[in-house]
């Protein structure tokens, strides 16, 4: 008896652990400005309705041509890409925010207030700037879909994403017990919902988001525009990949 109790209680803690653990897995906060932004860009900042400030930029061309939210991954700092995102797309208005306590955001993350967040950026660069594209990388893939489930942009822009945390992680561990899992990202169920066009980018190569799980998601999107499916890109190559950023903008402009 008491051997039985040592047992559960053993698997009790151990639960807890990873419980917690996965915090520090599926985010990575992170500050890192490579240099000062653009002359065209102009940070921003908005308020969440806990009283967290957000730290934001905007990049305005000469003439935008369409305007695009982008949600970046789990160690990017969006505010500190801006340049580099306005090289890849300069014809285009570009819009970006750090996840809470990314860059200069305040706040800790979670998954519910990171997509409470997106939406309300959202709505804000709707009431500001009108209609608008969205552009997501991988867990921001997830954002992005889950926003355009919620509200309808011109069209979505899927990079490096997966189906959801549950069948990620079986497929990276093995069997894994859905009720210990912290985050869900349940993107299958978003992507049921988007009426706007996806445009979704893979690689059989990627060493972060197995293909399966990607064409998991692909054959579970209700409006597929497009599927690229590369075969040597790494997982972080795919937002930066000449081809993908081409297909884009020949959406976009």
């Amino acid at each position: 008896m008491i051997y039985i109790a040592f047992l559960f209680f053993t698997f009790l803690i151990l639960a807890f652990a990873i419980y917690h653990w996965q915090h520090f897995i599926v985010f990575s906060p992170t500050h890192f400005r490579e240099e000062e932004i653009g002359s065209c860009c102009e940070i921003l900042s908005i308020t969440t309705e806990d009283g967290v400030e957000l730290e934001g930029v905007a990049y305005e061309p000469s003439k935008a041509k369409s305007t695009i939210i982008f949600f970046g991954g789990r160690e990017h700092d969006s505010v500190g890409l801006i340049n580099r995102l306005s090289s890849k797309f300069k014809d285009s208005r570009i819009v970006t925010f750090n996840y809470r306590s990314y860059g200069r955001s305040e706040g800790t993350i979670s998954e519910q207030n990171m997509l409470g967040d997106a939406l309300k950026i959202a709505q804000i660069v709707q009431k500001n700037y009108g209609d608008f594209y969205i552009l997501g990388f991988s867990m921001g893939a997830s954002v992005a879909a889950f926003v355009a489930s919620k509200h309808k942009p011109l069209g979505v822009f899927l990079t490096g994403a997966f189906d959801s945390t549950t069948s990620l992680a079986k497929a990276r561990y093995g069997v894994v017990v859905s009720w210990i899992l912290r985050y869900k990202f349940d993107n299958i169920k978003f992507v049921k919902s988007i009426e706007a066009p996806v445009y979704m980018f893979s690689s059989k190569s990627d060493e972060v988001v197995y293909i399966k799980n990607a064409r998991i998601l692909k054959n579970s999107i209700k409006n597929l525009a497009l599927y690229r499916e590369f075969d040597s890109l790494s997982h972080k190559e795919l937002l930066w990949c000449n081809e993908v950023i081409d297909e884009i903008n020949g959406v976009i402009s």
